[in-house]
């Protein structure tokens, strides 16, 4: 027992800068990081934020330690900010050094920031909240409705280092005269690097769809014969196949829930079938945009690159993006209304 009586890895917070919220700019050799944290002045506690040069990313932490009272602590940082001049780069390289010290938060996402990176950490001191778990809780109800996937320090390793996957980032834009962002949609990455293309909110929920990411919600609205039509897709399962050595049919199976349709035929089966015909050929138009819009970038954000390796390994070699941006994908859906939303 007395063996067990220490902690040999204490680490007291009276010790330390714990850091929220982290963003990274340039290019090595001309790196800069920000570090936001609360800090007690005046009684109250209030957001600084810590800028620091260096040649790499290692170095901007070194140097934005010689700034504070305290050495900085990584292990609550809830959201790493990128820039797309740093995107563009590759990521691999610059997130390396969050993987290398135990102490560092993994389980921080990943957002990618339209514009100037020094701009929205000055934001986020206008925020009653730690800087950090603003964007956390953020981007966490955007993925509720599958606007943007999880994407993590840690899942995104996986993705990166893959080479029958792309990654995609939550992608914010801040407004001139704004003190907040917004969500501009998912930024495109092929080979690891950002590829410049966005495709925005209303397009990444059906790359969403295409994920099938267990537990995720769509909502959609549009208009059927002049009268407004919304609903949620609540499930989606899916089925993919070869139908040629460079075709790939993929079928979706949808449930769905509507929302809003004031049509009082509904409890008409006939109805209820030309409904579900119409959605089948609006979602079907929506997802074809978005796998054009990905062939287009040579960003394989659906993994079809992993599906092929295993099912159909001679399609798949080092110039797979190539294979992916000329391959033909054929989409089916075929949407049920489980519930129509009718009280009488």
């Amino acid at each position: 027992m007395l063996l067990l009586a220490g902690c040999w890895d204490e680490r007291l917070y009276k010790d330390h800068t714990v850091v929220s919220l982290v963003g990274i700019e340039g290019t090595f050799g001309e790196m800069k990081s920000y570090f936001a944290y609360p800090e007690l002045q005046s009684g109250n506690s209030e957001i600084t934020i810590i800028e620091a040069d260096g040649v790499d990313v290692r170095d901007t932490r070194l140097n934005a330690d010689l700034k504070v009272e305290q050495a900085m602590d990584l292990s609550m940082m809830s959201t790493l900010l990128i820039s797309e001049t740093t995107a563009k780069d590759g990521l691999n390289k610059y997130l390396d050094v969050f993987y290398r010290d135990p102490t560092n938060s993994i389980t921080a996402f990943l957002v990618l920031v339209d514009g100037n990176l020094k701009d929205y950490m000055e934001a986020s001191k206008s925020w009653t909240t730690e800087a950090g778990e603003y964007f956390a809780r953020f981007i966490r109800s955007k993925e509720e409705v599958s606007i943007v996937p999880n994407r993590t320090i840690q899942t995104a390793s996986a993705i990166l280092y893959s080479d029958g996957m792309d990654l995609v980032l939550p992608y914010m834009v801040l407004k001139e005269n704004e003190k907040r962002p917004e969500l501009g949609g998912v930024g495109l990455f092929s080979k690891g690097k950002y590829t410049g293309r966005v495709l925005k909110p209303e397009q990444s929920r059906f790359l969403g769809l295409l994920l099938q990411e267990r537990g995720r919600k769509i909502k959609y609205s549009t208009t059927y014969k002049d009268l407004p039509l919304s609903f949620t897709i609540l499930d989606v399962n899916r089925k993919w196949k070869f139908e040629s050595p460079n075709t790939m049919k993929m079928d979706y199976e949808l449930e769905v829930e509507l929302e809003e349709f004031s049509d009082a035929g509904l409890r008409n089966v006939t109805k209820i079938s030309e409904l579900e015909n119409f959605i089948n050929k609006k979602i079907t138009e929506e997802v074809n945009e978005v796998i054009e819009i990905l062939q287009d970038e040579k960003c394989d954000a659906l993994g079809l690159g992993n599906f092929f390796r295993v099912k159909n390994p001679q399609m798949f070699d080092d110039n797979w993006h190539e294979t992916f941006a000329n391959l033909e994908i054929q989409v089916e859906i075929k949407s049920e209304i489980l519930k129509t939303g009718l009280i009488h």
